[in-house]
C-alpha cells in the first residue's frame, strides 16, 4: 500500500492500559479499515471495468463509467474486500510466512465477485490460485517483486524527502500533523501506477485461467 495514512492508535492505546483509550482505538481501527476497504473496493472494480468493458460493450470505457461501476458494486465487493483485509491483517500480523500465503490465495477473490455470482469468493480464490500454481505462482511473483521494489524507492524517497523538510522520517507512527499528511497523498499519488500494474497483472491471470480448458470447476 502506497503511504502510511493510518495513525496506529490501537498499540498505542494498548500499552497505556487505558479502557475508554482501547475502545477508540479500536473504534477508530475499524473505521479507516472500512473506509480504505470501500476506497479500494471502488477502485479496483473501476480498474478491472476499464480493461474488460470494452471488450463487453464495444466500446470505450471513460472514467466515469468505471467509478459508476465501482460504486455499482460496492454493496457487494466492499464486505468480502473488509473480510479479505481482516484475514491478511491477521495473518501479517501472526506470522509472515502464513500472511504471505494467504496474501496469493485471496488475490483473485474479487474477480468471481463481480463476475461469477452465486460462488464463495474467498474459496474460489484459493481455487483459482491453486489450479496452476505454477503459473499463477510464477506471474504473481513477478507482480509481488515489482510491487515491492517500486513502494521500497518511493517510500525510501518520501522517507527522505520528510527527514529534509520536515525534520523526521515520516514511516508509520511517525507520521503526524498536516504536512505528513499531504506528503503521505503525495506519495500515495505517486504510487498509483502501482495498482494499475497490478490490476492489470491480476486481471491477465484470472482471464488466462478462465480461457483455460483445466480449470477447476466453481465452487
Amino acid at each position: 500500500m502506497s503511504g502510511y495514512p493510518v495513525a496506529l492508535a490501537l498499540p498505542e492505546a494498548l500499552s497505556t492500559a487505558d479502557s475508554a483509550s482501547v475502545v477508540v482505538g479500536i473504534s477508530l481501527t475499524l473505521a479507516l479499515l472500512v473506509i480504505t476497504s470501500a476506497v479500494a473496493a471502488i477502485g479496483w472494480a473501476g480498474g478491472i471495468w476499464a480493461l474488460v468493458g470494452p471488450a463487453v460493450t464495444g466500446r470505450p470505457v471513460t472514467v466515469k463509467d468505471s467509478y459508476r461501476y465501482g460504486l455499482r458494486h460496492l454493496p457487494s465487493l466492499g464486505p468480502w474486500t473488509l473480510g479479505a483485509t481482516l484475514l491478511l491483517v491477521a495473518g501479517l500480523s501472526a506470522y509472515v510466512v502464513p500472511g504471505l500465503y494467504l496474501l496469493y490465495a485471496l488475490s483473485m477473490f474479487s474477480f468471481p465477485v463481480l463476475f461469477e455470482h452465486g460462488t464463495n469468493p474467498l474459496r474460489r480464490s484459493f481455487r483459482l490460485t491453486h489450479t496452476q500454481a505454477g503459473r499463477v505462482l510464477a506471474r504473481w511473483s513477478v507482480l509481488a517483486v515489482v510491487a515491492v521494489a517500486f513502494e521500497g524507492a518511493l517510500s525510501l524517497l518520501f522517507g527522505g524527502l520528510s527527514l529534509a523538510l520536515l525534520g523526521h522520517p515520516g514511516f508509520g507512527s511517525s507520521a503526524q500533523g498536516l504536512n505528513d499528511g499531504l506528503l503521505d497523498a503525495v506519495h500515495t499519488a505517486v504510487g498509483a501506477p502501482l495498482w494499475a500494474l497490478l490490476v492489470i497483472g491480476l486481471t491477465v491471470t484470472y482471464m488466462d485461467l478462465q480461457a483455460s480448458p483445466t480449470r477447476n470447476s466453481r465452487s
